[in-house]
């Protein structure tokens, strides 16, 4: 499937860290940049960038399919929604399966194996399919994303708030949770964690949202 990418033509690869003279970018081939004298990756036009040291060259969406392991499709996927893009399809038969997630939006929902957890009566939870639940009631689909969205939504900004202060006993307890150092990189890196699923759940349930009207009619 191929998708719009016109959006994005002239971007900055911003999905790249900063070479160390904060002109370039750092290549995710070779790593240059990350050195005192690392050239890193430069462009002329803004569409392709060439490494100055391994002397490839590439498009955005090569550079972010390489530094996330991706295909060519989930790739140019991943980098509209990096920029918050809503990824288009070209072609009238290129239409998405109305319960298609991504795997970035799987785990900010905090989805597994395809499915979503239900919970049981007796306190127990069942694994749900997400095209079967769809498919056997759209709008009940639909609300359980949104309730999930709202509950992930909730507990980003609870750990959010809770680390604020990367001084106090409370965030000591929630950076030994994350298996993380107690240091300013680390607090950073969650906190940009954090509100990136906040961000995703989001969208998630905004889109969800206009959906389930449109099937509650």
């Amino acid at each position: 499937m191929k998708y719009d990418m016109t959006a994005i033509k002239y971007l900055e690869p911003s999905f790249l860290p900063l070479a160390k003279n904060r002109k370039s970018y750092v290549c995710p081939v070779c790593g240059s940049g990350t050195g005192q004298k690392g050239s890193g990756m430069t462009s002329k036009d803004g569409e392709y960038w060439k490494c100055w040291s391994c002397g490839q060259s590439y498009s955005k969406v090569e550079l972010f399919r390489i530094q996330n392991s991706l295909s060519y499709e989930d790739a140019c996927i991943g980098l509209l929604r990096h920029y918050g893009i809503v990824p288009t399809p070209i072609g009238a038969d290129a239409k998405q399966s109305p319960v298609w997630l991504s795997r970035e939006q799987m785990e900010a929902l905090g989805f597994f194996q395809g499915g979503m957890q239900i919970g049981n009566p007796d306190g127990t939870q069942t694994l749900c399919d997400l095209t079967s639940l769809f498919n056997e009631d759209p709008a009940v689909y639909y609300s359980l994303v949104i309730a999930r969205a709202d509950e992930m939504i909730g507990k980003y900004e609870t750990i959010f708030n809770a680390c604020g202060s990367r001084n106090s006993p409370k965030a000591g307890l929630i950076y030994d949770y994350l298996g993380e150092l107690f240091d300013d990189s680390s607090y950073q890196k969650i906190k940009q964690e954090l509100v990136r699923k906040a961000s995703i759940c989001k969208s998630i349930r905004d889109l969800y949202a206009k959906r389930i009207k449109g099937v509650s009619k």
